[in-house]
């Protein structure tokens, strides 16, 4: 909360620095800004980019913070006093509660104004389309001309090959809805510095509100989550919020990029960076896990670590009734 009250004004005064490109990177000291084009330019798949201005054909374009409301307010969400949740914050007393999603957005509304003492819960990773699968079509993960997405197309390869029966596009189809999920947060509401699993890339599109996005290379993970003097675990990883971290000696020097998104606009991430969000205003967004020709790979390596554990599953069974026996 002293970020946002040292850093930002009202929210007309949010409304119109946001639309300035290097607005993101003048919240955070030293950090570079994140570069943009327009919807359909060609990303690289080397850094990230922000694509920004009409997204023709693009369904989720008109769900913004009345649609949700309206349309699936009385469905139960749970919302989390952290985001992620890592391993390290087992045993601790983290909150989480359930609600329907109307509720949670009126509390999202209301922490605006709300006593600072008040727990932050945040809204993430709610799969909609798991949930309501009619809401999905092949245009949903796909930015033509800017990703060349090869989810579908490896899902219904590494189906094939491994003979799991049945219509192998339904199939794959099923995991790729499950790639995309919602992210509804209060100002403040904050994803911690993390990496995305399997190599994945991701892409995110604001359908509501301002959000804060840092970024960080992959090499870059020995100053945000480092390792302990002499082992023993890992150090707290990096909040950029926090300026006494940025200048701390483990996490001195740390290269950050830094952006602040509008509705409408998307950030493309390559795997492996690291990213953090911070809503700066209730906020709605729709994220996406990908695959290109750069880290397709990475789907045939879940396949196969699959059927390593289930025939080990296999093996321990089978070992367990001949000695039962």
């Amino acid at each position: 909360e002293r970020f946002f009250a040292a850093r930002l004004g009202s929210e007309a005064a949010l409304e119109a620095a946001a639309s300035q490109a290097d607005f993101g990177a003048s919240l955070l000291p030293g950090a570079l800004p994140v570069p943009r084009a327009p919807h359909g330019s060609a990303w690289d798949g080397k850094a990230p980019l922000v694509l920004t201005g009409p997204r023709a054909g693009w369904a989720p374009r008109e769900w913004g913070w009345g649609w949700f409301g309206e349309r699936h307010g009385d469905e139960a969400v749970l919302c989390k006093q952290r985001a992620p949740i890592f391993d390290e914050d087992r045993g601790d007393s983290t909150l989480i509660a359930e609600c329907s999603l109307r509720e949670y957005m009126r509390y999202a509304e209301e922490m605006e104004t709300a006593p600072e003492e008040l727990p932050l819960l945040y809204m993430n990773g709610w799969d909609l389309f798991e949930s309501h699968p009619c809401l999905w079509d092949a245009s949903i993960d796909q930015i033509p001309g800017s990703i060349t997405n090869l989810s579908t197309a490896a899902y219904v390869a590494m189906h094939k090959r491994f003979r799991l029966g049945g219509d192998s596009l339904e199939y794959a189809t099923g995991k790729v809805r499950q790639l995309c999920k919602v992210f509804i947060g209060c100002r403040g509401a904050i994803t911690r510095m993390h990496t995305d699993n399997h190599r994945a890339h991701a892409w995110l599109s604001q359908l509501h509100g301002h959000k804060l996005y840092v970024a960080a290379p992959p090499g870059e993970g020995r100053r945000i989550h480092p390792r302990r003097p002499g082992g023993g675990g890992r150090l707290p990883r990096l909040d950029p919020l926090d300026a006494s971290q940025r200048a701390a000696p483990q996490h001195a020097g740390v290269e950050l990029w830094a952006t602040v998104l509008s509705p409408g606009e998307t950030i493309v991430l390559p795997e492996g960076w690291w990213h953090y969000a911070a809503s700066l205003s209730p906020t709605v967004t729709l994220m996406c896990n990908f695959w290109d020709q750069s880290n397709v790979r990475a789907v045939e390596d879940i396949f196969t670590e699959q059927a390593a554990r289930a025939l080990d599953e296999q093996r321990r069974e089978a070992a367990a009734k001949a000695a039962s026996g």
